[in-house]
């Protein structure tokens, strides 16, 4: 046995990537309790209505509009792997917090609301840093292979995340839970205490006034069709998205007549198919081109919606359409992920990654409130199944303004333009 082909090779042996990629792999097993946990309290313990429902959802992209591009400022004026620790922490709070209030038995809906939205918050910073991070620990040629590790990890969370969430929600409380992904979160933030990486703190970024950044950042994205497209669709995610998050547990529930556990097991399956389409992420973008490889992920999404809407026969059946739905679903977000993340960060300088991330974040979280509260309000008047098909509607349109829009012409990593 040639032991040789066993050892770490490429960014596995990049000491700074590592720790990055075990914070990143961790942050997402705290959001995947997150993801079930928190609208499971409402459904279970404050036996919320598809409207609070949609209202809940709405407040993890409502951060997105409060600080707006501002945060990408500053952002790149600090130390992002301080912003990043910080965030962390503040995970570990927020957890802590619902967890508290349901043993003791003042936790509301109100309350829940006020989480969710320091939730959004914390998610919508971690996601932008990060982003603007990895370019200064890795070279631009090593984008797309770094961003597929760093989704083969998150893979590994959506496997194993919601099935482990799902059981203990069931068996012990979603209270309990909550207190298992504070953990996952403080584990984050170790990882990023450990790292000594090179200054990420843009010299030129603090030259300017905060009106000629912001300025700056917007004009870059504007003036880039590549960008903008991607903008654009970012919005379109994440309103559709949003729309279908509102109403989807309970359709699960309600509708389907699925347990926390099966609930939990439906979404692990979704990380097995992430974790494929991560691993195969090179040959995919390389064979199909990039651009079109994001388009194509799309569809696979809304294909996916499609068939959970038409969800239904004997429980084998049933199991067995939503179980495979959701393997389509993840491994059409991870493609879309990969190729959108590595476009962006491929095409913008060092100096104005944080803007840019923002400009994209803002354009995906800012549309959750609105999509959220439509859907929420749609369930309560035409029912949970036609929402979830108008919203796989507004997920294959969006994969075909993709491919038919400057993105879908892209095949490699371009330049950076300044």
């Amino acid at each position: 046995m040639n032991l040789r082909r066993f050892r770490p090779s490429g960014l596995w042996r990049q000491e700074t990537f590592l720790k990055l990629w075990v914070s990143q792999t961790f942050t997402h097993a705290g959001f995947q309790v997150q993801f079930l946990a928190v609208p499971l309290t409402a459904a279970l313990l404050l036996d919320a209505t598809p409207l609070q429902m949609g209202i809940l959802a709405s407040f993890g992209g409502a951060p997105a509009i409060v600080v707006g591009v501002f945060a990408g400022i500053w952002i790149d004026r600090r130390s992002k792997r301080s912003v990043l620790i910080a965030a962390a922490w503040g995970y570990v709070l927020a957890f802590l917090v619902v967890a508290v209030a349901a043993w003791f038995g003042f936790l509301t809906i109100s309350l829940l609301f006020a989480v969710a939205f320091a939730l959004g918050g914390l998610r919508f910073v971690v996601d932008v840093t990060y982003r603007a991070f990895l370019p200064s620990l890795v070279q631009r040629a090593q984008l797309v292979e770094a961003n597929s590790k760093l989704e083969v990890g998150r893979s590994a969370t959506e496997i194993g995340g919601p099935g482990f969430t799902g059981v203990l929600v069931q068996a012990v409380s979603a209270p309990f839970a909550l207190a298992m992904g504070a953990a996952a979160y403080a584990v984050s933030a170790l990882s990023l205490h450990r790292m000594r990486p090179p200054t990420d703190v843009s010299p030129r970024a603090t030259a300017l006034s905060v009106r000629g950044e912001l300025r700056e950042g917007l004009a870059f994205v504007m003036k880039n069709p590549v960008l903008r497209a991607l903008t654009i669709a970012a919005a379109m995610v994440g309103g559709t998205n949003a729309a279908l998050d509102a109403v989807g547990l309970l359709y699960f529930v309600h509708d389907l007549d699925l347990t926390p556990g099966l609930i939990g097991l439906v979404f692990s399956i979704a990380g097995v198919g992430w974790l494929v389409a991560a691993s195969l992420a090179k040959q995919t973008t390389r064979r199909g081109g990039l651009g079109r490889s994001a388009a194509v992920g799309v569809f696979l999404m809304g294909a996916a919606d499609v068939i959970i809407a038409l969800a239904g026969g004997p429980p084998a059946a049933l199991l067995a359409m939503v179980g495979g739905a959701t393997f389509l679903f993840g491994a059409g977000l991870v493609t879309y992920i990969i190729g959108r993340t590595s476009l962006q960060q491929s095409m913008t300088p060092d100096r104005l990654q944080g803007r840019v991330n923002v400009v994209l974040r803002v354009a995906f979280l800012g549309a959750i409130p609105l999509g959220a509260l439509a859907g929420g309000a749609l369930g309560e008047t035409i029912g949970l199944r036609p929402t979830l098909f108008i919203g796989a509607g507004g997920e294959l349109l969006t994969g075909a303004f993709l491919l038919r829009s400057a993105v879908g012409a892209v095949r490699e990593l371009p330049p950076v333009r300044e």
